[in-house]
């Protein structure tokens, strides 16, 4: 059994020590949006290193091995209760922190609270529309770098459909080789 980590929390001195900025980059990285940070009971500012981790990606920056242990988020979409239970443990066994939903709101929601790295969505979820999905994740700063997966069965005129309307990346349902590799 996989016993998960409460998020380390970093003081901002310590972000900028990791990443070798200025602790007012790391402030001003927090006021303009770039940074989330929660706030403690004494009014102190605390990064999670997964949130410092997720900056270093999506600015192209080296990731600090400090921060490069941290967990890699994903969310998984999915209609069949045991195909998602059999998904979490494989991807949980290759290091990765694993949400499971199966209904698409409940998704949207808990993505636009916590943004995954990726979203396994299954096309077989009921109201799950590819195009209206991604434009959804498009329209909030948080969620418009996280990538969409689609692991479903398709063939080449949906395939063609699904990457038009945003999709990063579709893999035949069951490669999970091809799936876990598409999360590297």
């Amino acid at each position: 059994m996989v016993v998960d980590q409460p998020p380390k929390l970093l003081r901002l001195a310590q972000v900028a020590a990791m990443l070798q900025v200025h602790p007012k980059t790391v402030y001003y990285w927090v006021r303009t949006g770039r940074l989330n940070a929660l706030t403690s009971p004494g009014g102190l500012l605390r990064v999670k290193a997964e949130d410092a981790r997720a900056l270093c990606q999506s600015a192209g920056m080296p990731v600090p091995a400090d921060l490069a242990t941290v967990r890699r988020r994903v969310h998984v979409l999915e209609s069949d209760k045991s195909v998602s239970r059999s998904l979490a443990r494989n991807l949980k066994t290759k290091g990765f922190d694993v949400r499971v939903y199966d209904d698409v709101f409940d998704a949207l929601i808990a993505t636009a609270k916590e943004p995954p790295e990726a979203i396994i969505l299954d096309l077989g979820v009921a109201g799950v529309e590819p195009r209206k999905f991604t434009s959804a994740l498009q329209r909030d700063d948080s969620t418009k770098r996280t990538r969409v997966i689609v692991w479903s069965d398709v063939d080449a005129e949906e395939h063609a459909a699904l990457v038009e309307a945003g999709i990063d990346t579709v893999i035949a349902r069951g490669d999970a080789a091809a799936l876990t590799k598409a999360l590297r």
